[in-house]
């Protein structure tokens, strides 16, 4: 040992360098590691709901060229026929449609009218109420309420 510390050819340097390096090497493997986890944003999280705005919105616009919105035909083919199961029919034509094209099969989805139909699913295909996780999105034309529950 006492002839390493005597020496002059800088093996004690070198080592001193080479452990620096290794340390520092480490450091960037580590904070390497750090920037490949993977957290989601807030906006993966909320795709869903954006989704269901989004369709809202299709459904509140006017699209292609139409004269009316979706919505406005849903309300007038229902105030038109004061609520009738034909018009409730005609009416779950016209969102099965629409959903179709719109929506894929790996979402879930309830069209309800809650003000003047207390609460009526006019379409849907499947049960949000035993759904862990819905997203939902209201639009109000005349007195009616509709809500779109995504899940």
């Amino acid at each position: 040992m006492f002839y390493l510390i005597k020496d002059n050819k800088g093996f004690i340097s070198l080592i001193d360098a080479l452990l620096s390096i290794f340390i520092l090497l480490m450091v960037l493997i580590a904070f390497n590691m750090i920037i490949d986890i993977d957290v989601p944003s807030l906006s993966e999280e909320n795709r869903d709901f954006k989704t269901s705005q989004d369709i809202m919105e299709i459904m509140s616009s006017k699209v292609d060229g139409r004269d009316y919105t979706l919505i406005e035909r849903i309300s007038y083919i229902l105030s038109s026929n004061n609520n009738s199961i034909a018009s409730k029919r005609e009416v779950k034509l016209l969102l099965d449609d629409f959903f179709s094209a719109y929506l894929d099969n790996n979402h879930r989805y309830a069209f309800v009218e809650s003000n003047n139909l207390d609460g009526e699913v006019l379409s849907s295909n499947g049960d949000y109420e035993s759904s862990d996780r819905v997203n939902v999105a209201i639009r109000n034309y005349g007195n009616y309420s509709y809500k779109l529950y995504l899940f």
